[in-house]
Order: structure tokens, then sequence, then C-alpha cells
């Protein structure tokens, strides 16, 4: 009786012997589960990350807005207006609106350009056969200022004809444009006789320009010289 009572003790020693070895396994597995749970999670979440700067480095981005054009253009209802036009479009640089201020062929009157004497002889074949596009070039070359702002003043005006289609004035102008070309100078004065037409919808243009010296600087003829390309 005592041996089998010895035998049962003995296996119950053992059964808890097995079922403690049993749960520290079913411990250690569970926390190997959690470590490789927690390392997949991190490995996931990292994953989320590394996606998320992808995208916002590869995303398209909307573009910026395109630089507006400052532009101050009146319709040209009056011989007046289209002198204003001209010296908005100098101090806004805006080389369309300043080719809009002269005439073309449409306009049943082509323009004609008379550069100061000294210039006319200097660069007889630039201005051999200037038209309105070749006063968009040379404004264009011009460039944007490279610092401060361009600006066209006109003084001592006077009618010399006038007519219901027609007007011819004579007047001082002084032109200041900070281009970046060396060595040329970025004020011009001089004397100008311009003559403005009106054509059948009633709106006027430049369709003849006489340029003169006034004073020992340059006039505005050499500027159309030089910047033309030509």
């Amino acid at each position: 009786m005592k041996q089998r009572l010895l035998v049962l003790y003995n296996l119950e020693q053992k059964c808890e012997i097995k079922q403690s070895a049993f749960e520290e396994k079913m411990q250690n597995a569970k926390r190997k589960t959690q470590n490789i749970f927690g390392r997949s999670q991190s490995f996931l979440i990292l994953l989320l990350v590394i996606s998320s700067i992808r995208c916002d480095l590869f995303s398209t981005r909307d573009p910026d807005p395109p630089a507006q054009n400052n532009s101050t253009f009146i319709q040209p209802v009056s011989a007046d207006i289209v002198l204003e036009n001209l010296k908005k479009s100098v101090t806004e640089s805006n080389t369309d609106n300043y080719f809009r201020c002269f005439s073309d062929v449409a306009s049943g009157r082509a323009y004609f350009f008379l550069p100061s004497v000294e210039i006319s002889a200097q660069y007889s074949s630039v201005f051999s056969s200037w038209t309105p596009e070749q006063e968009r070039m040379y404004f264009q070359n011009l460039g944007q200022p490279s610092n401060g702002t361009a600006y066209l003043t006109f003084s001592n005006s006077s009618t010399l004809a006038v007519s219901s289609d027609s007007v011819v004035y004579s007047m001082d102008y002084t032109f200041f444009y900070p281009h970046r070309r060396s060595g040329i100078t970025q004020l011009v004065q001089g004397n100008m006789q311009i003559f403005l037409g009106a054509n059948t919808q009633r709106l006027w243009s430049i369709y003849r320009w006489h340029d003169n010296k006034t004073v020992s600087d340059s006039t505005w003829s050499y500027w159309k010289a030089v910047f033309s390309g030509s």
C-alpha cells in the first residue's frame, strides 16, 4: 500500500513538473509572439512613415501662378492718351503696350521714324526700314530694369498742327531706363516731333516721329540703334 502511494506521489510530482515546464514554455512562446508582433508593428509603422515621406516628395505640387505683368493701357480715343500710354509702357517695362502706341498699315498710315542727325549718319543701315516691329524689338532688348524704375517725362510741349484726325506735337523728353548693358548710358534726352492720327474707329496712334538732339547727352535714337539687334 505504501509502495502504491509512493508511486502515485511520484506521478503527481512529475505531472506538476511537466505542467510547470509547459506553462513556462507557453509564457516564453507568448513573449516571443509579443516581440515578433511588436517588431512587426514597428516595422509597419516605419513603412507607413517612409511611404508618407515618399508621397510628399514625389507628389505633384500645384504650380505657382505666373507673374502678372503690369499693364495700364487706356483705349486711345485721343492723342493725349497715346502719349500717356507711351509713358506708362516705359514705367511698367511693358513691350506689348509700347508696341500698341504705333500705327500699322491697316490704320491707313504707315509708321515712319527719323532719327537724330548724328545717329542717322552713324547708323544709317539700321534705320533704312524702321517699322513698329523694330520699335518692339529694341524696347524688348532693353530687358527688365536692373534696379530702380524706368520713367519717361515730357516738357516744353507745343502743338504744331491739328486737324480732325491728326495732331503734331513738339516736346522735350527725358527717358531713364536702368538696363543691364555696360558702357551704354541709362539716360537719354532730346526733342521729339510726334505725329499722331486717328483711324476709322477713331483710335489714335503714332504714325511719324522725328528725333532731335538738344543737349550733349545721347538721344532716344541712340538707344534704338544700339538695342535694335542689328
